[in-house]
């Protein structure tokens, strides 16, 4: 099968072997699957490395159910599935006390484990979601990671409901999907920090009341602060901003990743005010599966979640373009199948 592997002579669309599928696992011929900004870590910039050379890349996947291993149960061959990136055990005590995203064996597809940047994939049919009726793939498919991740830090470690008063540092793909899940989520205002210009005006067009380059963001702790700061940039300065964007019992979610040290400014300010500083990574399969029922039935609006869908031959320009923010804050998506 072809397969877009990284070595250590970079990445290279190449012949690969096709993955025999295993008890409780299924086959899948993928067909849309997402560039994530950690893959441009692995191949452009590393700052970050995968657990081994070579592997297949590619975290953000949907397709067809081939096959089922022996013995399985699953969708049938034919389903339409999305995959839920991180691979967990599903016994230890992380999984088992409902905490599976930092499970004592989790493994991300593309990077500890290979992944869909390739015709097919075999995956534990745990890891399978059902596509709805109507829901394109593309969209599924970018469901799994960009707007799971999202998902999670807003909603299950940020708490944003009805009322909350939320503020998002980076509105790329990421920060435009927290937008967009805080918006249907029912928050009372939400506040978008971008130093792009362009950036700004897509929060605004996702559902953002207020869009501030971050020189004036300091203007968010005078008028009394926000219940939730979400960071998605990765830099300790919007780290310490969000922190102190906060008002009295509020909390910073970080999601950003980067390489510098971290700092949440004065400890006094985190005791006496009683805010909290949380960190949020990737989804669960009950969170992507929430993920993909609001976008299958329209009650999650993102406009910009899909860009240009581009052919795994050209995987690599496509990492290029995410690298320079050449993307028009949309996830760019490998059509594999095509």
């Amino acid at each position: 099968m072809r397969a877009a592997v990284l070595d250590d002579d970079g990445l290279a669309v190449r012949d690969w072997p096709e993955p025999e599928p295993g008890p409780g696992e299924a086959l899948v011929a993928l067909t849309m699957v997402g560039i994530c900004g950690s893959d441009v870590h692995f191949v452009i910039d590393g700052t970050a490395r995968t657990a081994f050379r070579p592997i297949v890349l590619g975290h953000e996947p949907a397709g067809v159910v081939a096959a089922l291993g022996p013995g399985t149960d699953g969708p049938a061959p034919g389903t339409r599935v999305a995959i839920v990136p991180l691979v967990t055990c599903g016994t230890c005590d992380k999984c088992r006390s409902g905490q599976a995203v930092v499970c004592r064996s989790v493994a991300c597809l593309g990077c500890d484990v290979h992944g869909c940047w390739a015709d097919l994939v075999a995956v534990p049919v745990r890891n399978l979601i059902e596509i709805p009726y109507g829901l394109p793939d593309e969209l599924a498919a970018v469901a799994t990671d960009s707007v799971a991740t999202a998902y999670r830090a807003v909603v299950t470690r940020g708490g944003v409901g009805e009322g909350s008063r939320v503020a998002i540092w980076g509105t790329g793909g990421l920060g435009l999907s927290a937008v967009g899940i805080a918006r249907q989520r029912g928050a009372a205002e939400i506040v978008a920090v971008d130093p792009r210009p362009e950036a700004r005006e897509w929060a605004l067009q996702t559902g953002a009341d207020l869009a501030l380059h971050p020189d004036e963001a300091a203007r968010l702790a005078d008028i009394g602060g926000v219940d939730v700061a979400l960071e998605f940039v990765g830099r300790r300065a919007t780290m310490e901003a969000a922190v102190r964007a906060l008002d009295s019992g509020g909390r910073a979610v970080i999601v950003g990743v980067g390489d510098e040290h971290g700092a949440t400014g004065r400890m006094m300010s985190l005791v006496l005010r009683e805010r909290e500083v949380l960190g949020s990574y990737g989804a669960s399969a009950e969170e992507v599966r929430a993920v993909i029922d609001l976008l299958a039935s329209g009650e999650l609006r993102l406009p910009r979640a899909v860009g240009d869908v581009i052919p795994l031959a050209d995987v690599a320009s496509g990492l290029e373009r995410v690298a320079r923010g050449d993307t028009g804050g949309s996830r760019i998506v490998v059509d594999v199948g095509g």
